[in-house]
C-alpha cells in the first residue's frame, strides 16, 4: 500500500508526502500518481512556493483593495507546477551526478520517473505562464524567465549553483522576492517597497529551512563534491547561520510592525517564537547527529508555514 513518509528518505534527505506504493498500486491511475509523487523526496517544497505567492497576493489586496481571482488561481497553479518541475529535475540530476544519494538504498531509486516528472511540471508551468502573459502582458514572460533561469541554474550542470555554495541564496531569492513580487505584480501591474519588505520574511525562513535540510546530507555531499554552504562552513557553522536567519526574521517582524511597514496583526507571529527558539537550540545541540537533526527540519517547516500563514492573514484582514 502507498504510505505517508515523514522523516528520512533516500538516506538522510527529508520527505513529506506519499511514499512509493506496491506494483499492484502503481498499475492504477492513482497508483501512478503515487509513484510519480514518490519520485520526489522533498514533497514539502512542492507546496512551499504557494505561501509566498499567496503573501504577495495578500499584500496586493491591501494595496488596491481587491483581487482578480482568476489570475490568482492560474498563477498558483503555475507555481505548483514549477515546484513539481524543480523537484523532479533535482532528483534526476542528483541521481546521475551522485548528490546526497551516496548512502541511498538501491530499492528506493526510481530514476526513470524523475525526468518526465520534472519536464512535465515545467511544461505545464509554461502553459500557465503563456496564458497569463496573454491576459496581463509580456512582463509576465520576464517573470517566468527569471524563475526558469533560477531553477535551471540551481539544478543543471555546468552552472549547478547548488554545488557552488549559492544554491541556498537562489532558493531565498526565488521563494522570497521572486514569488511575492511576482504575485503582487500580477494583481497590480507594478512593484512596491511594501511587497519587497514582506518578501524578506519567507526568504529568511526558507533560507533557514534549506540550510537545515542540508545538514543531515553533509557527509554524502562532501564525498561527491557538492560544495553547498553546509559543506563549506561545517554543520556547526550551518547551525549558527540557521540561528541568525531565524533571529533576523523575527527581528524584522518586530521592527516592521513598530515602524508601520507591516500590519499590526503580524505581532501574532511572536506566538511562534518559542517554537523558533526550541528549533535553534536543537540545531546547535544535534547538528552532528543526522538522524536526530530531522526534528529540526520538521520544526523549520512548521515555522515557515505558520509565520507565512500569519503574514497572509494579517494583510488580508486589515
Amino acid at each position: 500500500m502507498a504510505r505517508t513518509v515523514i522523516g528520512p528518505s533516500h538516506g538522510s534527505g527529508f520527505a513529506l508526502g506519499a511514499g512509493c506504493g506496491s506494483a499492484e498500486a502503481s498499475a492504477s491511475p492513482f497508483g501512478l500518481i503515487g509513484v510519480a509523487c514518490g519520485a520526489v523526496r522533498y514533497r514539502f517544497f512542492l507546496l512551499a512556493g504557494a505561501l509566498p505567492y499567496l503573501l504577495g497576493a495578500a499584500v496586493a489586496r491591501r494595496s488596491v483593495g481587491e483581487l482578480t481571482w482568476s489570475l490568482l488561481w492560474i498563477g498558483l497553479m503555475g507555481v505548483l507546477f514549477v515546484g513539481i518541475g524543480i523537484e523532479g529535475m533535482n532528483e534526476y540530476f542528483d541521481s546521475r551526478i551522485g548528490g546526497d544519494r551516496v548512502f541511498a538504498l538501491p530499492e528506493r531509486e526510481q530514476v526513470s520517473w524523475h525526468l518526465p516528472v520534472g519536464l512535465g511540471g515545467f511544461a505545464l508551468a509554461a502553459v500557465a505562464g503563456i496564458y497569463l502573459a496573454l491576459l496581463r502582458g509580456w512582463p509576465v514572460v520576464y517573470l517566468a524567465l527569471f524563475g526558469a533561469a533560477a531553477a535551471l541554474s540551481y539544478l543543471m550542470p555546468p552552472v549547478h549553483l547548488s554545488y557552488r555554495g549559492l544554491g541556498e541564496l537562489v532558493i531565498a531569492i526565488s521563494y522570497g522576492p521572486g514569488l511575492v513580487l511576482g504575485a503582487f505584480w500580477l494583481q497590480t501591474r507594478r512593484l512596491s517597497m511594501a511587497a519587497l519588505l514582506a518578501s524578506a520574511l519567507p526568504a529568511l525562513l526558507i533560507f533557514a529551512l534549506a540550510l537545515a535540510n542540508e545538514v543531515p546530507d553533509y557527509r554524502g555531499d562532501s564525498l561527491v563534491g557538492k560544495r553547498n554552504i553546509v559543506v563549506r562552513i561545517g554543520r556547526r557553522g550551518a547551525a549558527r547561520l540557521y540561528l541568525l536567519a531565524t533571529a533576523m526574521c523575527f527581528a524584522l517582524i518586530g521592527v516592521g510592525v513598530l515602524c508601520g511597514w507591516f500590519p499590526p496583526l503580524l505581532w501574532l507571529a511572536f506566538l511562534f517564537a518559542p517554537l523558533a527558539l526550541h528549533s535553534v537550540v536543537l540545531s546547535l545541540r544535534e547538528c552532528e547527529k543526522p538522524a536526530r537533526f530531522i526534528q529540526v527540519i520538521r520544526r523549520a517547516i512548521l515555522l515557515y508555514a505558520l509565520v507565512d500563514g500569519v503574514a497572509i492573514f494579517s494583510y488580508l484582514v486589515e
